[in-house]
Order: structure tokens, then sequence, then C-alpha cells
């Protein structure tokens, strides 16, 4: 873990917060799959990222976790996907 690094302010989290909710609001209004998507990657890396506090780490952590959480979904939207499909 890198240790000579600044913490985040609360200025930080409230404007990664806000941006998270623009895209939240965002998403719901937008119908298209594949920006629904976008927006979702978006917001997990910054979720990632930030409140996980990876920003500071060294890059290999921070592609190896981001690795792991990306595959597991994959493999979770891959489950879900014949219960999705219509009769």
């Amino acid at each position: 873990m890198s240790t000579s690094h600044a913490s985040p302010t609360y200025k930080t989290y409230w404007v990664i917060w806000f941006i998270l909710l623009a895209l939240t609001v965002a998403m719901v209004f937008v119908g298209a799959k594949p920006i629904l998507i976008g927006g979702m990657l978006v917001k997990a890396s910054l979720i990632t990222l930030v409140y996980m506090h990876l920003v500071h780490e060294k890059k290999n952590l921070i592609w190896t976790v981001m690795l792991g959480i990306f595959l597991t979904s994959a493999v979770l939207v891959v489950l879900m996907i014949p219960d999705g499909k219509a009769m």
C-alpha cells in the first residue's frame, strides 16, 4: 500500500457523489442499453477508485481489483441471461 498520498477531502467525496447521482438520473431517462452499460461501468469505476481508496495504490493492484469486479459482474450477467428471455 502506498503511504505517500494525501487523503481525500469531504469535498472530493461530495463531488463524486453528485456525479454518481447525475449519472443515475441520466440513466433513468435513457433507454439505450449500450449507454446504460457504459454508465454502469463508469459508476463502478468511480466507486471502486474513490470510495475503496484505490486511486493512490499501485497500478497492478488497481487492475487486479477492477478485473475481479468486472469478471464477477460478467459472470452474473451471463447467468441471468436465460432468466431474462421471453418464453
